[in-house]
Parts: structure tokens; C-alpha cells; sequence
């Protein structure tokens, strides 16, 4: 069988332990944030120590963003990059403005479809 890489044969530990790992990276990447300065404490990321604890961390619902982004800031604060490093910037029903980008993979599912 072919695999599209290593990842996908780790262990349920080896990958339980790395993607708690990772996620707290990028949970403490997004505490420095405009958006997530409110939401995301040290104490919600520090007490994270599983993947059972996703369910303690806040939820960013629709109408919040949607409040959020403004001509101004059209990302809210929600991202570490401006809208012009962006190739993309789409907009959906709310309005809600999402970064796109033109790059191998972009949208991390190439493992899924592969």
C-alpha cells in the first residue's frame, strides 16, 4: 500500500501525542493574535494537555467574526498575515472574509484525498 507520507503510519499514541503537541503551538501562535487575545487565556492553553480538551476551549461563532471584520481589519484579527499576502480573500453569506492561497496543498486535504 502507498501512503501519501510517514504521518499516516504512526501509531494512535504517536499521533494522539503529536497532534496535542502541534495544536498547542498553534493555540499559543493564536493567543498573540488581535482576534483570540480575549478568548484564548494562558490558563485555556496551558490546561491543554490532550485532545479531549478541545472541548474546553472557546467557540468563534459567525455573528462574532462577522462583528469583527470591517473595512478596516477585513480578517478581524484572526490572522498573523495581512490580506494582501494573500492570493485570495473570499467572502461567504454573513459576510465572512477567508484567506485563500495558491500553494501545494493549501487546504490540507491532500492526505484525505489521496
Amino acid at each position: 500500500m502507498v501512503f501519501f507520507d510517514d504521518l499516516e503510519t504512526r501509531s494512535d499514541d504517536q499521533r494522539s501525542a503529536q497532534n496535542t503537541a502541534l495544536l498547542k503551538d498553534i493555540l499559543k501562535s493564536a493567543s498573540d493574535l488581535a482576534g483570540y487575545k480575549e478568548t484564548l487565556t494562558f490558563n485555556s492553553i496551558s490546561n491543554f494537555t490532550s485532545l479531549e480538551d478541545l472541548t474546553s476551549l472557546p467557540v468563534l461563532r459567525k455573528s462574532e467574526l462577522s462583528k469583527k471584520q470591517s473595512k478596516k481589519n477585513i480578517l478581524g484579527g484572526y490572522s498573523g498575515k495581512p490580506p494582501s499576502d494573500f492570493a485570495h480573500i473570499f467572502q461567504s453569506p454573513g459576510p465572512i472574509y477567508e484567506p485563500g492561497d495558491v500553494s501545494h496543498n493549501w487546504w490540507r486535504i491532500g492526505r484525505f484525498l489521496h
